[in-house]
């Protein structure tokens, strides 16, 4: 199944690297071969729409994506490390860019 989870920070890029860099490197288990990071960028226009359909305002924005297809850990756990890690605050995580996580 594939999967995708569309992040977006109200952080600037470089502090947002900063922490997934950080996430990435301390979940190596998860990161390394169960899910992709994408590289992290400036949210534009369009992202920035996005966000503020769920009433937030994207300074950044990255993706993770399953790359294991048979991972056994759930995407709720990466969800959950990504929000209590970047503040609840201060990230909107969407699946598929439509269903609010």
């Amino acid at each position: 199944m594939a999967m995708s989870l569309f992040c977006y920070s109200s952080k600037s890029p470089s502090a947002l690297q900063v922490i997934v860099d950080a996430i990435a490197n301390q979940h190596k288990d998860i990161f390394e071969k169960k899910f992709l990071v994408s590289d992290i960028c400036p949210a534009g226009s369009v992202q920035k729409e996005i966000a503020l359909d769920y009433g937030f305002r994207a300074n950044s924005f990255f993706l993770i994506s399953y790359n294991e297809k048979l991972a056994t850990i759930p995407s709720s756990v990466v969800i959950d490390l990504i929000k209590e890690s970047i503040g609840i605050d201060d990230v909107l995580v969407l699946f598929e860019n439509e269903e609010l996580r």
